[in-house]
């Protein structure tokens, strides 16, 4: 399927291909603080529960021992140590500057434990800025002394995109649910299967600080969802960052999971 951008702060129309930005009044990160701005006021669109602590982190950031390896470590431009003891969460924010290699690579963390987390920038553009996220929570947050990133490989595309012949994705934008009664953000897709036969997918999600600055890009929760002929399915991209209002617009689309697709 063509990757579809969804513009919010007014009524969400979905429109095939690149759409422009539209403003809600945010500041474009400058490079100067990886450290979101705390910014939740955004309208309840979903109301799961889920298992897994997906509520955002707004500890601020701290400078610790770090070292970033790979064939991609000159594109880590900046980075950050986070950590809330609260919740049992660390891991590290930072920012891939806009590159010619194609695809953003994958950036994994090592901490001074050895506990370790990765964050894929599935579908970021070479004119794209990337503020990854890499989030751990195995190890003790106040344990933590230092880590080292790595940038070799990932982000890499899937088989291939679902045409919207066959499957669609829409959604929203906003409060998704809760994790222990604490608000959990992002978005809430809907996937249509208006195939013939039984499909398996992999669903993406982009959402955009501003025209090239990518806030997010993961899959949904559920990694590959199979959606039987006629059915749909709802699937959950919950966002990390505590800036969800100041998110401009979201881009969804569906890639084939096996090679045997239409």
């Amino acid at each position: 399927m063509k990757r579809r951008r969804y513009l919010l702060g007014v009524i969400t129309v979905p429109t095939a291909g690149v759409a422009g930005c539209l403003s809600r009044g945010s500041t474009p990160d400058d490079g100067s603080d990886l450290t979101p701005e705390d910014d939740r006021d955004v309208e309840t669109v979903a109301t799961e529960t889920f298992d897994t602590d997906f509520t955002p982190i707004c500890a601020d950031g701290e400078s610790l021992e770090s070292d970033v390896e790979g064939s991609y470590a000159e594109l880590v431009t900046d980075h950050e140590f986070f950590r809330d003891a609260e919740s049992g969460r660390y891991g590290v924010r930072g920012r891939i500057g806009p590159w010619e290699g194609g695809n953003i690579p994958e950036v994994r963390a090592e901490f001074s434990d050895e506990s370790h987390a990765k964050d894929t920038g599935f579908g970021v553009a070479e004119d794209e800025t990337y503020l990854f996220t890499v989030m751990a929570s195995e190890g003790n947050p106040d344990a933590i002394e230092g880590y080292t990133l790595s940038t070799d490989g990932g982000g890499v595309e899937d088989i291939g995109p679902a045409s919207e012949e066959y499957v669609t994705l829409d959604g929203d934008w906003g409060q998704i649910g809760t994790y222990d009664d604490a608000p959990v953000y992002g978005y809430v897709g809907r996937v249509d299967n208006n195939h013939t036969k039984d499909v398996t997918l992999y669903p993406h999600l982009k959402a955009y600080l501003d025209e090239t600055t990518v806030a997010y890009a993961g899959q949904s929760t559920e990694l590959g969802i199979d959606v039987a002929s006629g059915d749909t399915q709802t699937v959950y991209f919950p966002y990390p960052r505590c800036d969800p209002a100041k998110i401009e617009y979201v881009e969804g689309w569906l890639a084939w999971a096996t090679m045997d697709n239409p």
